[in-house]
């Protein structure tokens, strides 16, 4: 996860979080500017162990890609775009899952930056005086 983190170039933070009280998961790449999407992963443990053991061993992670997006009373609410589970034996493809989310967001973050426009300025040339158009 940490290597995700280093090859966004940046662009994303991965946060260790408790899920119980801020309700994603206990690793979530969010983007350094901004607070939308997020990818939450949540270690699952077997029926009885605590999540607070410190000897605990994952049995699979769930994950889910989410937004948050506006709601029509005008607040904001998170909604899931994407979700799975993955056995723990099976982490090579929660790595995969998570790193194709990294690199799609990287990359839309860096086309909107490409996009973002210079201030424009004016140094008044081209304007039109009274009974001129531009086209004349």
């Amino acid at each position: 996860m940490q290597r995700i983190e280093q090859h966004s170039q940046g662009r994303l933070i991965l946060l260790y979080e408790d899920p119980e009280t801020f309700g994603a998961g206990h690793f979530v790449l969010h983007p350094l500017h901004g607070s939308s999407p997020r990818f939450a992963i949540e270690e699952k443990y077997p029926p009885g162990v605590d999540w607070a053991d410190e000897d605990r061993v994952p049995v699979s992670w769930t994950w889910a890609s989410e937004a948050r997006l506006p709601q029509p009373d005008g607040s904001w609410t998170w909604v899931t775009l994407a979700e799975g589970e993955v056995a723990s034996a099976d982490y090579e493809t929660l790595l995969h899952i998570t790193g194709g989310w990294a690199d799609a967001l990287g990359e839309l973050i860096a086309r909107e930056e490409a996009l973002t426009a210079d201030p424009i300025s004016d140094d008044g040339a081209g304007r039109s005086e009274p009974g001129r158009t531009f086209l004349t």
